[in-house]
C-alpha cells in the first residue's frame, strides 16, 4: 500500500514508542488493527555511582497518576523488586518520571 511510504504510523500527542509494526500495517490495510506502544525511558548515573530510569514521554491514553499508583503498590506487596523510590518531576519542561534504583 503507498500509505506506508509516506505516513509511517500514527502520531499520539503524549508521544511513546511504538512496539512493532504489523498492527499499523494491518489497520491501513483492513482498518482494524492493534497498536502497541512503550514508554521512552533512559538510564541516568548519579556521581555517586547509583542509577536512576528516567521516563520522558508514556503511551496515549494512559493516566500518569494511576500509573505511578500502580506500580508502587507492586513495589509494596514485592512484584516489583530493586526500586528504592518513585518522583514525578514533571513541570512545564515536560513530563519525567524518576525511578530510583537500589
Amino acid at each position: 500500500m503507498e500509505l506506508l511510504d509516506y505516513i509511517k504510523g500514527p502520531d499520539f500527542p503524549t508521544g511513546g514508542v511504538i512496539y512493532g509494526m504489523s498492527g499499523v500495517r494491518q489497520a491501513y490495510y483492513t482498518g482494524r488493527g492493534m497498536v502497541y506502544m512503550r514508554a521512552r525511558s533512559h538510564v541516568e548515573t548519579l556521581k555517586n555511582g547509583r542509577e536512576n530510569i528516567v521516563v520522558t514521554e508514556i503511551p496515549f491514553l494512559i493516566n500518569k497518576s494511576t500509573l505511578l499508583e500502580k506500580i508502587a503498590e507492586q513495589v509494596r506487596d514485592k512484584t516489583i523488586e530493586g526500586l528504592a523510590n518513585i518522583r514525578d518531576e514533571s513541570g512545564r519542561a515536560g513530563m519525567r518520571i524518576i525511578f530510583e534504583i537500589k
